[in-house]
């Protein structure tokens, strides 16, 4: 596993040089027809107004968002190659025995199933990173799920707005010992109740403190949560703001990681060849795939091989 930034960029700068002409071609071409269709609809604004200046601002405006329209939509293609050439070269020196597919993602049943979030209204996953580190297999992807919530104004309209439930990434890796029930780790709350689950009193104060354990099996949910596995959730929920939560399903621990930003993207607005973006989704790379390491994942003293 490669670690040092300089050393991959330094291997990505002829990839990225082809990346900023692509940018600077497809940036031109719709700069050139926002231009086009913008200056049309701004002279029809014109014609239609009779040139009052309302008219003339009116248009204008119209005119700015159409030209920038334009240019904004060459973003996909942009993105397709930085997907492709960029974020997977990444993903390769970082983890040489894992894969980049930005097209797929985790399904819906396995974000329903983790019982980590309430069931969502409308969900997509991208961005799937899969493979294995040592012993350890896993995966990981962008996840959007969020849950329709319909308002009535004082004149009887509905409006319809869309609340997020997650936004972040699920990471789900292989546990080190297999078990048969679901053990659930949620932040704090005041309310202490789950008909599906018995809460799991743990014997770690700061544990307890950050976190609500609850079982299908207290005895399972303790020979899970070990006192120094318990200590590495915690360190590992040091390293992500947004305070994670934990499922452990199948034989597997899901770790979700709330997260606002859409990684793995690229502007159209910007050169390049700055090193910020790469470097930021490089420390975000190298982060989730050390959470085998954070919690020990390859350690097989249990009968699990």
């Amino acid at each position: 596993m490669e670690t040092d930034f300089d050393s991959i960029y330094a291997r990505l700068r002829p990839v990225l040089e082809q990346l900023e002409a692509q940018r600077r071609e497809l940036k031109a071409k719709g700069n050139r027809t926002g231009m086009i269709v913008g200056g049309i609809v701004f002279l029809l604004g014109l014609f239609i107004s009779g040139g009052d200046s309302t008219g003339i601002f009116v248009s204008a405006i119209i005119a700015g968002i159409i030209w920038y329209g334009c240019i904004a939509s060459k973003s996909a293609p942009l993105c397709a190659f930085y997907k492709q050439h960029v974020i997977s070269a990444l993903v390769s020196q970082l983890c040489e025995n894992a894969s980049f597919q930005p097209e797929k993602g985790i399904s819906e049943q396995t974000f329903r199933a983790s019982r980590l979030f309430t069931s969502p209204d409308r969900y997509h996953s991208e961005d799937l990173i899969s493979g294995k580190i040592d012993k350890t297999a896993f995966c990981c992807a962008e996840i959007v799920a969020e849950e329709k919530r319909i308002t009535t104004d004082s004149k009887g309209r509905q409006q319809i707005r869309w609340i997020d439930i997650f936004r972040g990434f699920f990471f789900i890796a292989d546990f080190q010992k297999d078990f048969q029930g679901q053990t659930v780790i949620y932040r704090n709350s005041w309310i202490k109740l789950n008909p599906r689950r018995q809460r799991v009193k743990l014997e770690n104060p700061e544990f307890e403190k950050s976190f609500d354990t609850y079982s299908t099996d207290q005895v399972e949910a303790r020979y899970l949560l070990s006192p120094s596995f318990m200590e590495r959730l915690l360190e590992l929920d040091r390293k992500f703001p947004g305070k994670i939560t934990v499922s452990f399903l199948n034989s597997s621990v899901i770790i979700a990681i709330p997260d606002a930003k859409n990684h793995f993207e690229t502007s159209i607005w910007q050169s390049q060849l700055r090193n910020d973006s790469v470097r930021r989704e490089f420390f975000t790379l190298a982060t989730l795939f050390h959470i085998v390491h954070d919690l020990n994942l390859n350690l097989r003293i249990w009968s699990k091989e």
